[in-house]
């Protein structure tokens, strides 16, 4: 990587004062970039927003893989035995995980601007009968609607299937191996996990989880996901927009240019990107700012797949520009 583009990116964050929380960069399984600009600090928990959409997608393969969910052709009416006993809600029993994950179960939800259904579901008491109350508008397994009500259902599946809490799975089957230990994911007013968002995580753990997608679920000697999971994940299941991008089971999958690339991403600038061509892992937090704007940028860093000769003057530069009373950083 070009220390001297890497300089020009953390001098152009400062000097905009753009509100980027932090920037980490991860080449040939080397820490290149771990930075953390003024008010965040490095020690502190950041909230990743909907990246959780992707976490809870990989557990539900764990829970698959380890036979606690019998697959991805499950329906909503094998654990919500309501929607069996009410004959409009019939369709709505029919509605397969695998239409939950790639977010396309029909509901009429994630159509519009807004998440307006998501405000409705956190205005109620009980959010699981605010979402299994939505009217359905599509067949499942059709068409993308962005709906966060999808993967709160998959959170209240993964606990009635596991018998267990969705954190303590997680931190069981997924963040222990990984050596996790500082999480803190709230829950509904039934106590159900936030499977759409509001995960909180360090941006070093947010890497560990992209190294862990960018190895093909693997973590040292141990499977942690299996690779056919992380493949049918990242691979496209709905189309967004044709052509542009797609969504997996909750990992967004760019097309065309960046074809290769996926994505866990959430409100605000929270991104763990995955570019396996590259070998690189990403990880981006902040409190609302546009990342397309710094792409350039952070594309002219990566000028080739070789080592390059040192840059003394890119080296001291950089140096500089970490040593910024605005950032903290390595």
């Amino acid at each position: 990587m070009d220390s001297e583009a890497l300089a020009l990116l953390i001098e152009h964050i400062v000097a905009r004062n753009i509100s980027v929380d932090s920037l980490l960069i991860i080449r040939h399984g080397r820490l290149v970039l771990d930075a953390y600009f003024y008010p965040y600090s490095e020690g502190r928990l950041h909230d990743v927003a909907s990246v959780t959409k992707s976490i809870t997608g990989l557990l539900v393969g764990i829970a698959i893989e380890r036979g606690d969910l019998p697959g991805l052709d499950s329906t909503l009416g094998e654990y919500f035995p309501q929607l069996r006993a009410d004959a409009a809600a019939a369709r709505k029993a029919g509605i397969r995980l695998r239409d939950l994950l790639s977010m396309s179960s029909g509901l009429a939800c994630g159509r519009d601007p807004g998440e307006r259904e998501l405000q409705t579901m956190l205005a109620r008491e009980d959010w699981i009968a605010a979402v299994l109350t939505l009217p359905m508008s599509g067949t499942p397994g059709r068409e993308f609607a962005y709906c966060s009500g999808n993967m709160h259902l998959l959170s209240a599946i993964l606990s009635r299937a596991t018998g267990r809490d969705t954190l303590a799975f997680a931190r069981e089957t997924l963040f222990s191996p990984l050596g996790i230990t500082r999480v803190e994911w709230p829950a509904d007013p039934q106590g159900i996990r936030r499977g759409w968002g509001d995960l909180r995580l360090h941006p070093h753990d947010m890497a560990k989880i992209g190294l862990l997608m960018l190895h093909g679920g693997r973590w040292g000697d141990r499977q942690v996901v299996s690779k056919s999971w992380v493949r049918a994940a990242t691979s496209p299941q709905s189309v967004v927009i044709p052509d542009v991008e797609a969504y997996g089971y909750g990992w967004w999958v760019p097309q065309g240019e960046f074809a290769g690339v996926f994505e866990a991403r959430g409100r605000g600038g929270q991104y763990i990107t995955v570019w396996p061509a590259r070998d690189l892992v990403l990880v981006a937090t902040g409190g609302g700012y546009d990342r397309d704007s710094l792409l350039p940028m952070l594309q002219a860093t990566l000028t080739s797949d070789h080592v390059l000769p040192e840059k003394p003057r890119g080296l001291e530069r950089l140096k500089t520009a970490l040593e910024s009373p605005w950032l903290f950083g390595q």
